[in-house]
């Protein structure tokens, strides 16, 4: 019996303490690429067809605007030429802002998923690839499809809505507060008990939709001079 082919999930790999070894000069600094860090996660073959790309390597605290946007035209390009996930690893000091911005521009059902690490590469304890391997297992996942951008680590799957860093140095540093993470990767395998409703999408820089505004009047209300209605905005 023939076999199906395995997922392509695509790698963007951008710095963060997850890429970075000690110096002599100034602590731990970015150092790793995509291929050193996915050399280091055993069985990963297994899971997936990989393809890794470095664009630069920053801590996640240095992350600009104009690098996330480019990160999220990297994102739709690679799910345009066929990846069926995208990994996104990153420095943990943005990754929930980093993450709920590529929500807001990820078209599509493909999983976009933002991981990274709470220790170097090098300490005792590294949870780097543990959260690579859950990260590239969720992008993998079918189970993870139609959720828009994710943030996997310490194996739990996080919304990119409801994510928060809530701690500067343990492996769990991750929470959602407001709901409870999506799922959770156990034993190799996703498991998803929620699959919440996205909202309204901007999608690439270059698709935005124009909100109409419109002057509305005679003002019917006394004091008021005149009214706009801004079209096309969700309620709230």
């Amino acid at each position: 019996m023939p076999t199906s082919p395995l997922p392509h999930v695509h790698i963007i790999v951008l710095g963060g303490t997850i890429t970075m070894i000690p110096t002599h000069q100034s602590g731990i600094v970015p150092a790793l690429s995509g291929e050193d860090l996915v050399g280091a996660v055993p069985g990963l073959a297994a899971i997936a067809r990989i393809t890794v790309e470095t664009p630069f390597l920053v801590p996640g605290a240095s992350l600009s605007f104009e690098q996330t946007r480019g990160v999220s035209e990297l994102s739709n390009q690679s799910i345009a030429r066929g990846a069926d996930g995208v990994v996104i690893v990153q420095g943990t000091d943005t990754i929930d802002e980093t993450a709920f911005l590529l929500d807001l521009a990820h078209t599509g059902d493909a999983p976009l998923v933002v991981t990274g690490a709470m220790r170097g590469a090098q300490a005792v304890g590294a949870d780097g690839p543990a959260n690579l391997l859950a990260a590239i297992t969720t992008a993998a996942s079918p189970s993870a499809r139609g959720l828009g951008a994710l943030v996997v680590l310490n194996d739990e799957i996080h919304g990119a809505r409801f994510v928060e860093k809530s701690h500067k140095s343990l492996p769990s540093a991750f929470s959602s507060p407001s709901l409870t993470p999506l799922g959770v990767v156990a034993e190799g395998e996703v498991k998803m008990g929620l699959h919440p409703r996205r909202p309204l999408l901007l999608g690439p820089r270059d698709r935005v939709p124009s909100r109409g505004v419109t002057e509305v009047g005679p003002p019917r209300i006394s004091g008021l001079a005149g009214l706009v209605s801004v079209r096309g905005l969700p309620a709230g």
